[in-house]
């Protein structure tokens, strides 16, 4: 029986953390205080005010009248048309690790997480991607490229921003003032006043020129240019859609990069009226809704008042129309 309840201890302590109180608790205590019974207590024995300027909460949590709350799951932004002229964005604190996707705060397992060259953060934990089986380069994700069916380090050469008059030679602009004025097409640059081509020349050591890019050692047209639709991101003439493409720190909006991959937010830049918030790409009414607590259960900028979510923007409207 004492085995047990040893057990449970650690069972309740490890699933809901820091909660105040441990067992269903809403809240987490500030820092520098403990939580009695169900009331947070500076080493003082004074209570924790209920002002979130007087207190501070831990990274993954957010301040509410005082009191902290794990910031997963919480809803978040909101963009809402106030009048025909005037829109409010708000932007939410989902934490050290978290994003806001659909109107959710959601945690990214891999912020923060740093890992060596030959790997690539998925899920929270460093995978070795060099050497790995591949057949496009979106196998190998941002970081690599696939070379012969194997993912290698990508090493992106440095880029050249000459002026005119200059040419890029490994790297660095060089003068070259026989062709300040003139214009090569496509697939080849200037040299020593003359057009030659850019195709076919070894890049191993040297930037491609003329709109070209290096592929197995050699320069090549860039056949992405116009070629992938919308949403899909392109390599050496693949196209592949974003929404689960694999990613490092950042996709291209309204893509988020979350455990490694991507994410479509279908709430970003999406407006909506007074009185609704954003989930899933859709504008659902909060106005209303039966609450116990507003930062969880109504959207920002509500508040819970007798168990009913009321807009706090609401009354911004009708002030803004006298």
């Amino acid at each position: 029986m004492l085995i047990f309840v040893v057990l449970l201890t650690y069972f309740v302590n490890d699933v809901f953390g820091k909660l105040c109180p441990k067992i269903f608790g809403q809240f987490e205590c500030p820092l520098n205080s403990t939580c009695t019974i169900n009331e947070c207590y500076f080493d003082n024995k004074a209570i924790a005010p209920n002002n979130c300027e007087q207190v501070k909460c831990s990274a993954d949590s957010r301040c509410y009248k005082g009191r902290c709350y794990p910031t997963i799951g919480l809803p978040c932004d909101r963009n809402v048309e106030l009048s025909k002229y005037q829109f409010k964005s708000i932007t939410s604190n989902c934490g050290q690790n978290g994003k806001c996707v659909n109107g959710r705060c959601v945690e990214d397992r891999c912020a923060g997480v740093i890992c060596t060259e030959n790997e690539m953060c998925q899920d929270g934990k460093c995978s070795v991607v060099t050497n790995t089986f591949c057949i496009t380069h979106f196998d190998c994700g941002p970081l690599f490229k696939c070379q012969r069916n194997k993912c290698v380090p990508f090493r992106k050469p440095v880029p050249c921003n000459c002026d005119p008059g200059e040419i890029c030679k490994q790297g660095h602009c060089v003068p070259e003032p026989d062709c300040a004025h003139l214009t090569c097409e496509t697939g080849s640059f200037c040299l020593q006043g003359k057009c030659q081509t850019a195709i076919g020349r070894d890049c191993t050591d040297m930037v491609c020129q003329g709109d070209t890019i290096c592929v197995e050692g050699k320069c090549i047209l860039d056949p992405c240019t116009n070629r992938c639709p919308s949403e899909h991101a392109c390599c050496e003439g693949q196209c592949r859609h974003f929404q689960g493409l694999l990613c490092h720190r950042e996709c291209p909006k309204p893509y988020v990069c979350i455990d490694g991959r991507c994410m479509r937010n279908e709430c970003s830049g999406k407006t909506c009226q007074p009185g609704e918030t954003c989930q899933n790409g859709f504008c659902i009414k909060v106005e209303g809704r039966l609450c116990n607590l507003a930062i969880r259960d109504c959207a920002e900028d509500f508040e819970c008042i007798e168990h009913v979510c009321h807009d706090l923007l609401i009354n911004t409207t009708n002030s803004s129309k006298l």
